[in-house]
């Protein structure tokens, strides 16, 4: 057996011990006399639980009994349970129990539970009461009438509290409510203070002598003053947040502190507290803390300004810059211009990529900030990333205005240059001239200078660096560039040789000898080159492409080697994303589209995709025919990357041949919205013109140059709009020269459509034969020119069907007509298979259904004839035509009912019609 000893915390006064155990075995074993007795001897020795328990007991022996219903309710509003005070007196009153015992009592319930609406209804005058206490009981209730703005009420009170025979400090304290009333605080305050001289401890005054300090602006004074009341009424913990709001609002987070931190022990999850214990670590630059109370208060429902910003200020330091943005977002439109915070907050949304958000954050900065260049150019350079040339060259003006030192001129010089603002070149130079040692600096303009052509200016920074640093071998590298652009090869081979004298060990260097070497066709040599290269280097994405190139140049390497190599390569290095798109450009120039695919399955369609893997991707997936995927690709490419152009001709070029140009215009004006572009621009007009939306696409092309409406595109949009406002000799004229550029379907029928309206018959028939024979495979255009001799020459139509049919085997117009033009002819086995293709493509279509029925019929198959016409709705054909058919096979299969009620259900539109049912009527 084992002996359990008790802990302290297992151990409990006697007499509540006794209590519980009295509770747990029922309370039938004493009378409510005998409870109500044992519940006052327990409230006389401090213990007011147990007293409560046994209070309870009493009333549930007796539930009318008022005695111990009010003694509970005293005992609650000692113990600040005011709610429950509140209802257990109300309830002792009810059932008889003395009002003048209970009202003083109730009062201070209602006061600290704010139930103003209650107290105003309160008699203050009831009988039983003494002066004193009607004074007291006075002064809650004018208290509440002044909640409630009952102003005269209040006055009309005062008097009759004034009126008293009473020496009670609540008489004068309603007396102050004058001047309270009249929001003369400097007298009122003066008054108080009187009081508080005389009633130093009384809870009443104190409280309202440090509200007066806070209205007169006197912040430490009235701390001192709820300090004092903390302090004598530790208990009331509504006064502690008002004592702890004070504090933090004047700064004194070290002295909020120690009244903070019992109470948020007491209270762990209350958001208040934790707002303030925030507040207080993020003062003391304890900012995990800070930004763990912060959440937690917000968690909770505290969503100030106030805790948003700190939040967002203690996340920032924490590096969190997803949180940091999140709270300081909150509280921007808060904000004046050029707030610390709004600094933050940019910071912090460019680091995660979003420009576009920074960008409206940084327009509220004047840029007199010293990090404010940095932001604009590092926003500049992100919206140029995501194409959105409107807002980056904002970025630029605002950083050209603010860039002073030498490493902000050299941004902002790259930032120009990026967006071909030659002035990037003169800030460069000045850069360099306020830091002339500066080496970013230095490269940073010599590639400049090498990317925009200045060879002069890039020789000549060139052979400064060289007196400065003669031992560097980066200025002969530059200048063996400039060399291998003009296509020296002399002097290309002299520089690297003396860039060679200066660095042993240069990737660059051994890279640009590579090029000598092929730009001169000594393969043998940039072959030796890079094997050794790659043997100690395998994973270089551009070595490797240079290897690629030389084998598709020369004959000393072959293309399958340096892809089975390099496959291997990936495989063993699958982390390199970049060897790896090397890899794929490879298989797509080798036209091999799936493995195209599978090398680049690995890659997660995420803001960390390179740019070439959305392109490569999206080309593959069109060019296997993938079409569903490549809509799905092209949509998250642009959704993701809204102004990149190359995402988005791939999404207009899908979305055209699906025939959706409502996805297709918002598409455009997201992208021309913060990138204007020509091609864009006319692409806008081609598929408003595609809706017939005239007007819109004329003044989408107002917007596009003269030179830019000459080019052959263009023409095309201008042919069909000429046509849809009916200037026929325009739209040839236009459509002419975009199908002489190129001869495809679109032009060609813009072509036909013009000679067509202008009633040139037979030049649109010359036109489609002309094009007939050069494109064979046109389908929808060699339909049209079928239809067109399908009157004069039917052989020549059956020539062109049968030739259609061998290129689009699934065609059901090209099925059902060359079906129907054997039928004709009575070649009906040859008709059978085309038109039972054409139903199972279209079940529903009556002509396709009527051809094929004809077919059957002239073969004898009437009853499997009639079967397919049964599988329409012969009240929704609108076809004469086919009806009759119909009607004709029904008295041929002997139905004669059934077809004249079919011919007694319809109405015939024209004679002929007619006619052909008179005569069926008279074959019935």
């Amino acid at each position: 057996m084992k002996l359990f000893t008790a802990s302290k915390k297992a151990l409990m006064p006697l007499t509540l011990a006794l209590a519980v155990s009295g509770t747990l075995s029922g309370c039938s074993e004493k009378s409510m006399e005998e409870h109500l007795t044992t519940a006052r001897s327990f409230a006389t020795e401090q213990n007011p639980d147990a007293a409560i328990i046994e209070y309870k007991n009493a009333i549930a022996k007796d539930p009318q009994a008022a005695e111990p219903r009010y003694e509970l309710g005293r005992l609650y509003l000692l113990t600040n349970r005011f709610e429950a005070a509140e209802k257990e007196l109300n309830r002792a009153m009810e059932l008889g129990y003395s009002p003048s015992k209970i009202v003083p009592l109730l009062s201070q319930a209602y006061q600290q539970t704010g139930a103003e609406n209650a107290l105003v209804e309160m008699d203050h005058e009831v009988s039983g009461l003494n002066a004193d206490e009607q004074a007291e009981v006075g002064f809650y209730k004018l208290q509440a009438m002044v909640q409630l703005d009952q102003q005269d009420e209040a006055q009309a009170l005062i008097d009759d509290l004034l009126a008293l025979e009473t020496s009670s400090v609540y008489q004068r304290l309603a007396q102050t409510y004058r001047q309270l009333l009249d929001k003369a605080y400097p007298a009122a305050l003066q008054q108080t203070e009187k009081l508080a001289a005389e009633a130093p401890e009384n809870k009443d005054v104190l409280l309202q002598l440090g509200r007066l300090y806070a209205l007169t602006e006197q912040p430490d004074k009235a701390i001192e003053t709820y300090q004092r009341y903390v302090e004598l009424y530790p208990d009331d913990t509504a006064k502690q947040f008002a004592l702890i709001s004070l504090l933090i609002e004047s700064r004194r987070m070290n002295d909020a502190q120690p009244y903070v931190t019992p109470l948020l022990k007491q209270y762990p999850d209350n958001g208040l507290l934790n707002q303030y214990q925030g507040f207080i670590d993020a003062t003391n630059d304890e900012h995990e803390s800070a930004l763990t109370h912060l959440e937690k208060a917000i968690q909770a429902g505290q969503n100030s300004p106030a805790l948003r910003l700190m939040a967002g200020f203690s996340a920032y330091h924490q590096q969190d810059y997803a949180a940091a943005s999140q709270h300081l977002s909150m509280v921007t439109t808060n904000l004046p211009d050029n707030h610390p915070a709004l600094r933050m907050l940019a910071d912090s949304l460019l680091r995660q990529g979003e420009s576009d958000e920074a960008t409206q954050i940084l327009s509220q900065l004047d840029g007199s900030a010293g990090q404010d260049a940095q932001l604009f150019s590092k926003a500049g350079f992100q919206l140029l990333q995501q194409g959105n040339m409107v807002d980056a060259k904002k970025m630029i003006e605002k950083s050209s205005q603010s860039s002073q030192s030498a490493l902000d001129l050299a941004r902002l010089g790259a930032l120009q240059l990026s967006v071909n603002d030659i002035e990037g070149i003169v800030n460069l130079e000045a850069a360099l001239e306020k830091a002339p040692d500066s080496v970013a600096a230095r490269k940073t303009l010599m590639t400049a200078y090498v990317t925009s052509g200045e060879q002069q200016k890039g020789r000549e920074l060139a052979q400064r660096w060289i007196e400065q640093q003669p031992q560097d071998a980066d200025p002969y590298l530059y200048l063996a560039e400039f060399a291998l652009q003009n296509k020296n090869l002399d002097e290309a081979r002299k520089l690297l040789e003396q860039a060679t004298e200066r660095t042993s060990e240069s990737r660059k260097l051994t890279l640009a000898q590579i090029k000598l070497a092929m730009m001169d066709k000594q393969y043998e040599q940039a072959a030796t080159q890079l094997d050794n290269y790659l043997q100690k280097k395998p994973t270089d994405a551009q070595a490797v492409s240079l290897w690629y190139a030389l084998a598709r140049q020369s004959e000393v390497v072959s293309t399958e080697t340096v892809l089975t190599q390099t496959a291997k390569t990936v495989t063993a290095n699958s982390d390199n994303t970049a060897l790896r798109m090397v890899l794929a450009k490879m298989y797509f120039s080798e036209g091999d589209y799936e493995q195209t695919l599978s090398v680049i399955e690995p890659v997660t369609a995420d803001k960390n995709a390179p740019a070439i893997f959305w392109n490569l991707k999206g080309q593959a997936l069109v060019q296997t025919n993938a079409i569903s995927q490549a809509n799905d690709h092209y949509k998250a490419w642009v959704k993701r990357y809204p102004r990149d152009k190359t995402a988005v001709l791939g999404k207009l070029l899908l979305n055209e041949a699906q025939r959706k140009y409502d996805e297709g215009l918002a598409t455009i004006n997201a992208f021309l919205e913060k990138r204007p572009d020509t091609q864009i621009q006319v692409l806008k007009a081609h598929f408003l013109s595609m809706q017939k939306k005239v007007a819109p696409a004329r003044q989408a092309l107002e917007q596009v140059s003269d030179k830019a409406l000459a080019l052959p595109f263009v023409k095309g949009v201008t042919a069909r709009l000429n046509l849809l406002e009916g200037n026929y000799q325009a739209a040839l004229e236009d459509a002419l020269p975009a199908y002489k550029h190129e001869a495809n379907s679109k032009h060609a029928r813009l072509v036909i459509a013009a000679y067509d309206n202008l009633q040139q018959r037979d030049a649109a028939l010359d036109f489609m034969a002309s094009h007939y024979d050069q494109h064979p495979n046109d389908i929808r255009t060699a339909m049209i020119y079928a239809e067109r001799v399908l009157a004069t020459d039917k052989d020549k139509a059956i020539t062109l069907y049968q030739h259609m049919l061998k290129v689009a085997p699934d065609n059901f117009v090209v099925l059902n007509n060359l079906a129907y033009l054997y039928l004709e002819e009575g070649r009906l086995a040859d008709a059978e298979p085309l038109a039972r293709r054409a139903v199972e493509l279209q079940s529903d279509n009556p002509e396709a259904i009527d051809t094929l029925t004809q077919v059957l019929s002239q073969q004898q198959k009437t009853e499997e004839a009639l079967t397919f016409y049964q599988t329409l709705d012969m009240q929704k054909v609108r076809s004469d035509l086919v009806y009759l058919n119909y009607v004709e096979l029904l008295i041929d299969n002997n139905q004669l009912q059934l077809a004249q009620r079919r011919l007694e259900s319809r109405e015939f539109a024209d004679e002929q019609s007619r006619k052909r049912a008179d005569k069926l009527r008279q074959a019935l």
